[in-house]
């Protein structure tokens, strides 16, 4: 227990009493702000569910019970107390430890996600295969209350309830998902933690039964007693149990004796159950404590004895770009409503939070609400912007091709995070946006180059009739304050003529290719280099008259090759018989976790890559 780093197994937290358990608690707190400082990763959720980690590690056999956490940031303790305090130098590292539970990492990882709302569902499927398999094993999903707002939590619990098979959910509440939670099902939650009228009857009336033999028969045997009181007192409580998943809670999160004795009811418990756990966000760390906008959520490297986070560049981000063009517009035009699935901070958007408010709309974790909505906004003369990361418009899909795409509203899709990801590994990947909404008709995708070319793009999207996507990744640029202009839907840029070959890129991979051709220029080879902004519909009349030249062509992109721009080009080449057309994109696998430099280079994707691609097709 004195150096974390030689714990093989969560044995030896058996062994412990409360007094031991709460020096274990500090140690691990100190440890993950000391590691996450230098590293950078999901510091506040972590500290907070440090107590009821380890009270889980205390009841269940972690050998043989599964759990199962939701989102799986909050897993840096199950991670230090299951052996792998020794890889917290390389977290969140190429070829070190994932930030999230991984079944390749560990036997003690028996599930692995980077999306909210999954471990209701998974403990379901392993709580079934126990019932087939006639096993006693526990299985535990601990799901914040961010997460659970997320419409899959409630079909998983549905299902489970109707099921009525062994099952235990830890409700972590910390009122926070990345920033404060909102919705009615945060303030059913708030409700629930602040009715001391429950606590103070139930106390009361247990004092008092247990003056008499008879009263204390009664408390004992009369769970309907009980029952009558938690829903006279606190009637919100008693939805989950008229869904057939027993309830019990609040429950401090950070109290040991009270949380080991619920979990260990939850144990011996027949059936689904539900404990109801507050914890404190951050809690150990007080910058992280007292942090509402979610910059503590997950964070790069930053000083420990200050809070202070360790700025690599003072250039702003695509995401702050976006968000501070459509701010612009909103204050000129009350139509405009911009609408997040809970990332107003990584999106940018605490100015229109704070300037705008009405004209802004966090649903919380909801990415397919949240585009719905935003489709009947637009049919009743709204503008809507929804801001989104391409890894979480994945579950936001088939809102956009059954109502916005079907209805050709005019919604504004603004896709963060597009392309390769540093750090938060495969589940987080930009890669999957473009060849997902490549095949819907009836909606405009683009990628801005710079600055400058995304104000058109917004201005244009403003201007447009129909769904508009634009995409931009992580990245930090030169803030550009020239006034928009719009675009013609579909068209392209010649950025550069050359008479050797043709390179098509576009997004921030336009750059690369513009610093490849400078070097191949030395070399007296001339590159045409051409800005394809729309991916979709492209310019048709500009790529046959490349198609004429009889060049070879290179599209250079940051997406999956199946369903790229140049995959589409390609094949319309092809018909015409052009067989010069190669395309450099991201083959079709999962990339694991590493900058995002490092995962351009694993793709061989870099600008070396193609200087060495075009010098190829030159012999």
């Amino acid at each position: 227990m004195n150096d974390l780093e030689k714990i093989k197994n969560a044995d030896f937290i058996k062994d412990l009493n409360n007094e031991e358990l709460e020096k274990l608690s500090q140690k691990v707190r100190e440890f993950i702000i000391n590691k996450v400082a230098k590293t950078g990763g999901h510091l506040s959720s972590n500290l907070g569910v440090v107590d009821l980690t380890i009270a889980l590690l205390k009841v269940f056999d972690v050998n043989k019970d599964i759990i199962l956490f939701d989102v799986g940031h909050q897993a840096y303790t199950y991670k230090i107390l299951t052996g792998r305090a020794k890889d917290f130098d390389k977290l969140r590292k190429k070829d070190g430890l994932c930030g999230f539970q991984s079944l390749k990492e560990s036997k003690y990882d028996h599930y692995e996600t980077g999306h909210s709302g999954t471990s209701i569902s998974a403990g379901v499927g392993f709580a079934l295969a126990n019932k087939l398999d006639n096993s006693d094993r526990n299985i535990i999903s601990v799901i914040g209350d961010g997460s659970f707002s997320n419409g899959l939590a409630y079909e998983a619990i549905n299902h489970l309830g109707d099921l009525g098979i062994k099952q235990i959910i830890i409700l972590n509440d910390n009122q926070m998902s990345i920033s404060l939670n909102v919705g009615a099902l945060h303030n059913l939650l708030d409700s629930i933690r602040s009715a001391k009228g429950y606590n103070s009857v139930k106390k009361d009336a247990k004092k008092t039964l247990k003056k008499s033999k008879i009263g204390n028969f009664i408390y004992n045997k009369l769970d309907s007693f009980k029952d009558s009181l938690k829903r006279i007192h606190v009637r919100q409580g008693s939805m989950f149990e008229d869904l057939g998943i027993k309830y019990y809670g609040p429950i401090n999160g950070h109290d040991y004796k009270e949380l080991i004795k619920y979990l260990q009811i939850a144990k011996e418990a027949e059936g689904p159950i539900l404990l109801h756990v507050v914890t404190q966000k951050g809690r150990g760390y007080l910058p992280a404590e007292n942090d509402s906008e979610g910059k503590y959520h997950g964070i790069g490297s930053f000083d420990e004895k200050t809070g202070l986070i360790t700025a690599k560049t003072n250039l702003p981000s695509y995401s702050e770009i976006i968000s501070s063009y459509v701010y612009n517009y909103a204050k000129k035009d009350k139509d405009i409503i911009c609408i997040t699935p809970g990332m107003c901070y990584g999106s940018k958007l605490e100015v229109i939070k704070e300037k705008l408010p009405l004209q802004y709309i966090d649903v919380g974790i909801c990415e397919e609400h949240a585009l719905v909505m935003a489709n009947t906004l637009a049919l009743a003369g709204k503008k809507p912007f929804v801001f989104i990361y391409s890894s979480f418009m994945q579950r936001g899909i088939d809102a956009v091709i059954h109502d916005i795409a079907r209805c050709q509203s005019n919604v504004t899709i603004c896709i963060d995070r597009a392309g390769f990801v540093s750090e938060d590994g495969s589940s987080h990947q930009g890669l999957f946006d473009l060849p997902l909404f490549y095949s819907i008709p009836n909606i405009v995708i683009s990628q801005p180059k710079d600055a400058q070319e995304a104000n058109n793009l917004l201005f244009t999207a403003l201007k447009t009739e129909g769904p508009f996507v634009i995409r931009y990744p992580k990245e930090n640029i030169k803030y550009d304050y020239s006034l928009a202009k719009p675009l013609e839907i579909g068209s392209w840029e010649v950025i550069r003529k050359g008479s050797d070959i043709i390179v098509i890129s576009y997004g921030v991979f336009l750059a690369k290719a513009l610093n490849t051709v400078e070097k191949l220029s030395k070399e007296h080879i001339d590159v045409m280099v051409i800005n394809a902004r729309f991916l979709k519909p492209y310019d048709t009349r500009l790529f046959n008259e490349l198609l004429k030249m009889h060049l070879p062509i290179i599209v250079y992109e940051e997406s999956y090759l199946s369903g790229s721009l140049g995959s589409v080009l390609a094949i319309d080449a092809q018909e015409v018989g052009f067989n010069k057309l190669f395309v450099m994109g991201a083959k079709n696998v999962f990339y694991e976790t590493a900058t995002r430099e490092e995962l351009i280079k694993e793709a061989h994707l870099t600008e070396e890559d193609l200087y060495e691609h075009i010098k190829r097709r030159l012999r």
